[in-house]
């Protein structure tokens, strides 16, 4: 019953029993004045006293039941910290009771957490977190006393993790890869390096493509196919110019070594360092045969950035004109600028639509150390899957900002068939789009978020703010009624095909 109404109806009551009680008092006064002494005196005195018995009255029939449902409230609250005693954030606690309804909520910096206004009972906890094991409690009463011991949860490392690691960097990433890269040989013989299995590799640094550019320089089989090629040209005495025999024959081998170092060199360092762009392909392996050989001939058009995106493969057009350009310094012959220019965008555009589709449907097949393929029959996460999410930082309608990083960590198991893919605790992190706060300060508001990915496993789920794709709908969230975390829903972006879980 609010305060507003109960403060109005003592009001209107008081004033109503006032005006009965007047009338019957006058005339008990005047016919027993002699026994009560003067009139005035003792009309004035019991007015008074009937005005704050009444008072009490009503404010005792307002207030009691708000008294009566405040006591039969309690509260959760603890601290989650690991093995070592170092406080974690963004652990789930998840709060049920006997009639199946849940809370949740999230640890803040220091580990704390509360969950208040509980019915009075015992409730069951269980506390998630990422590369941890669960820690879980039963018949936990919820306290009315806040000077009660709180909860003190210690999540051990998960025995199905060997290790956790923290603070790794992209380009720590990045060299654990191109060293995974460098043991691909197709065939066994042949280096299959510029390509990437990984389904969301680490950018390179400019150091990293020149190891990669020296490795494929000074491999055994790049010297054996420049002498199978200068062998070629010299049986049809392709440059004419340098002769037969073993002088004609070093100068054609001089020669086309130059143009593949030129090549390498120029295009997959100089020119990708400066466009900050990947001299790599990234291989798919989803969908169909249609839908694979379409993403094939669509890479020769174009590159992912260093940032990630998509891009028109400016570095590797530049650098194969130049390339082309400086081969005339020892070529023989005269070649038009058309004929050159036309030549090296012939070959570059041409000669890796036929790679890139050789590389997706056929050489990884015979690469040896490439990736396994996952299992057939694992669980598939479909497009358009909600996910259930809670932000842990970077996310509030005052502080977020176009661009800040934000995290988020998965407010409950997510499972297919039965089978747990990603456990209540695992991050996903993004960006902050554009925010809007909503009209009231209870009212759910939008935001514009990119590039979220969940992290499953070994696998990096990508999830937007839309079930349906093409459409545009900026995510809703509301906030969580202890601690003041958001609760988002988003949706999986491209179906995920797991490998098959026991």
């Amino acid at each position: 019953m609010p305060a507003e109404f109960c403060l109005e109806t003592s009001t209107i009551s008081l004033s109503l029993l006032q005006s009965l009680g007047e009338i019957y008092r006058e005339q008990f006064y005047r016919r027993h004045s002699r026994f009560f002494g003067p009139f005035d005196r003792q009309r004035a005195f019991l007015k008074l006293g009937m005005r704050k018995a009444l008072a009490a009255i009503l404010a005792l029939m307002c207030f009691a039941p708000q008294w009566a449902i405040a006591a039969e409230n309690g509260a959760i609250r603890g601290k989650v910290v690991d093995s070592s005693g170092a406080a974690i954030l963004g652990a789930v606690i998840t709060i049920g009771d006997p009639d199946g309804n849940r809370r949740t909520t999230v640890t803040d910096e220091d580990g704390a957490f509360q969950i208040s206004t509980l019915p009075i009972g015992n409730y069951n906890v269980k506390i998630s977190a990422s590369a941890l094991s669960d820690w879980t409690a039963s018949n936990v009463p919820a306290s009315v006393n806040t000077q009660s011991s709180p909860l003190v949860a210690v999540l051990q490392v998960a025995p199905t993790s060997t290790t956790v690691t923290v603070g790794v960097s992209p380009q720590e990433l990045a060299t654990e890869q191109v060293n995974q890269q460098l043991k691909q040989r197709a065939l066994g013989v042949l280096p299959n390096y510029y390509v990437t299995y990984e389904p969301n590799p680490a950018p390179l640094s400019p150091a990293q493509k020149t190891h990669l550019a020296w490795r494929t320089l000074v491999d055994p089989a790049t010297f054996a196919a420049v002498g199978i090629t200068a062998g070629i040209q010299q049986e049809r005495n392709s440059y004419h110019q340098f002769g037969q025999g073993a002088e004609g024959y070093a100068k054609r081998f001089g020669a086309d070594y130059a143009t593949t170092a030129n090549g390498i060199v120029i295009t997959t360092v100089v020119a990708d360092s400066l466009f900050h762009q990947d001299p790599r392909y990234f291989y798919s392996g989803q969908g169909t045969t249609r839908q694979r050989a379409w993403y094939a001939i669509k890479s020769a058009f174009r590159t992912k950035g260093d940032n990630g995106k998509w891009q028109p493969p400016y570095a590797s057009v530049v650098g194969m004109v130049a390339s082309a350009e400086l081969s005339q310094a020892y070529l023989p012959g005269s070649r038009t600028q058309y004929t050159l220019l036309g030549r090296s965008l012939l070959f570059r555009f041409g000669g890796l639509m036929g790679l890139n589709l050789a590389e997706e449907f056929l050489l990884k097949k015979v690469t040896t150390n490439a990736p396994v393929q996952l299992a057939q029959g694992g669980p598939i996460l479909r497009e358009g899957t909600p996910v259930a999410l809670i932000a842990v930082d970077g996310l509030s309608p005052a502080g977020a900002s176009s661009g800040e990083k934000v995290r988020f960590v998965l407010a409950q198991d997510l499972s297919v068939d039965g089978k747990l893919l990603a456990k209540a605790g695992d991050v996903a992190s993004g960006q902050v789009g554009q925010v809007t706060a909503g009209n009231t300060s209870n009212d759910i508001g939008s935001i514009a978020l990119a590039q979220v990915k969940l992290q499953a496993g070994k696998l990096s789920v990508p999830l937007r703010s839309s079930q349906v794709r093409g459409a545009v709908s900026p995510m809703r969230y509301k906030q969580l009624p202890d601690g003041g975390k958001f609760e988002v829903t988003l949706f999986v972006a491209q179906t995920v095909q797991f490998a098959d879980i026991p």
